[in-house]
This record gives C-alpha cells, sequence and structure tokens, in this order.
C-alpha cells in the first residue's frame, strides 16, 4: 500500500474545526455596507509585554503600571488593580511603553480574549502592558472607532472565527493584522471616536463601569445600524 502525502497550507492545518469554515462567517461580514479594509494597513507598531520567568516585577511606588488583562474593561483601561513596578526592570522596555491612544487587545484565553476584552489608552500615566496583552499602535484611523468597531458583530465575528480552532483560544499577530474594518467614512470615525470621548470615558474614569458598558453598547448598537442601513 502506498501513502502519498500532500503539502497542506498552514491555515487548513492551523484551522481543523469544521465551525471556521461555517459560511454564516461570510454572510454576516456581506452585511455590512462600506468596504472593509485590512487593520494591517494601519498597524505601525504591533507587541506585547515582557515574557519574563521565575520572579516576580519589582514594586515601585513611582514607576510605570503594568497593564494585564484585568485592566481591559469595556469601556477603557482600568488602572485601579494595576501594580506600578522598577522602571529599570525587564518588564519596563521601551518596546511595551503604552501610548495614549494605543489599542489594547488580550491576547489569549476564555476569560479574557473569548470576552473580547479590548480597549484604548487614555491615561497620561506611564505604562507598560504584560506578556498577556497586545499594544497595537495605529496611524491614519480613529483608534476609539477600532476598537468599537471589533466589538459589534462584524468584528467580532472575526476575532470568534479565528480563535474557534483547535487549542486554547489565541490570537496572533497576523490573525490582527487579517482583521477586517470598514475604512472609507471619515467624518463616521470622527463621530464614533467623539461619542466615546463624551458618553463613555468619562463614565468610565469616574469608575462607574456599569454605565461605561451601557453606553459602549449603545454606540455599539448604533454603529452596527449605520454599516448595515446607512
Amino acid at each position: 500500500m502506498f501513502v502519498v502525502r500532500k503539502r497542506q497550507s498552514a491555515d487548513l492545518i492551523e484551522r481543523l474545526d469544521p465551525g471556521y469554515w461555517h459560511p454564516a462567517y461570510d454572510r454576516l461580514l456581506a452585511r455590512c455596507r462600506p468596504p472593509l479594509e485590512p487593520l494591517g494597513e494601519f498597524i505601525e507598531q504591533i507587541t506585547y509585554g515582557a515574557i519574563v520567568t521565575g520572579r516576580e516585577p519589582p514594586p515601585d511606588p513611582h514607576g510605570p503600571f503594568l497593564l494585564g488583562q484585568g485592566a481591559l474593561r469595556h469601556g477603557g483601561v482600568d488602572l485601579g488593580e494595576c501594580p506600578r513596578i522598577a522602571p529599570n526592570s525587564p518588564w519596563a522596555r521601551e518596546r511595551c511603553m503604552v501610548r495614549r491612544g494605543d489599542l489594547l487587545i488580550a491576547r489569549s484565553g476564555s476569560g479574557s480574549l473569548e470576552r473580547n476584552r479590548l480597549a484604548v489608552y487614555h491615561a497620561d500615566e506611564p505604562a507598560v502592558v504584560d506578556c498577556w496583552v497586545d499594544l497595537v499602535r495605529l496611524r491614519g484611523i480613529e483608534p476609539d472607532y477600532v476598537a468599537v468597531f471589533l466589538k459589534t458583530r462584524f468584528g467580532w465575528g472575526q476575532i470568534h472565527r479565528l480563535i474557534n480552532g483547535v487549542g486554547p483560544p489565541n490570537l496572533s499577530f497576523d490573525e490582527i493584522r487579517s482583521l477586517r474594518v470598514p475604512t472609507s467614512e471619515a467624518d463616521l470615525q470622527r463621530e464614533i471616536a467623539g461619542r466615546y470621548a463624551a458618553e463613555v470615558l468619562p463614565l468610565h474614569q469616574a469608575a462607574e463601569y456599569e454605565g461605561a458598558l451601557r453606553a459602549m453598547r449603545a454606540i455599539v448598537r448604533d454603529l452596527e445600524t449605520r454599516l448595515t442601513d446607512g
């Protein structure tokens, strides 16, 4: 008996779950009226925090905040439970430093990535991401608009499709770059970003997290309607 081995594509090998190929994903995106472009076209930098094993980060009350997945709330980044660490420690590398406007996405896990934990950083405090958070620096597109879009059924549907493979939920850099977003309507981008700043961010900054969540959900619903009905 002869066995013929045929080289398979990496995508096919990685996506063994038949749910990944379900046509419902394509039908969902087809309902989004504006043209979609890969998010990678707008990514200036993408990285994650330093991986340091066998020890804890040294505390420093004047150092940068260390942002983990738990800091990513639906209304924004919560610094309340984040430790401050020594600025000269291995965890505080320059590439991990967060800037205002950076999009932060949970890298993996059923309790974080599967709950669509992502937020834009709006604080002036110095901070770095830990190894479980991806830092996505964008150019040419409103980061708050991207964050809201990724919470719509069009954005989350793409993420859910990508993490619906074999093994623990995980989103790679290439998969983040492949996420498609509607980018042609600059006025809509500014409107959504403005609504977030006016309706969600003040509640989040006041630690009124339930109110911020409700306000965010309202903006998400409105954006879904705008993208389908015009």
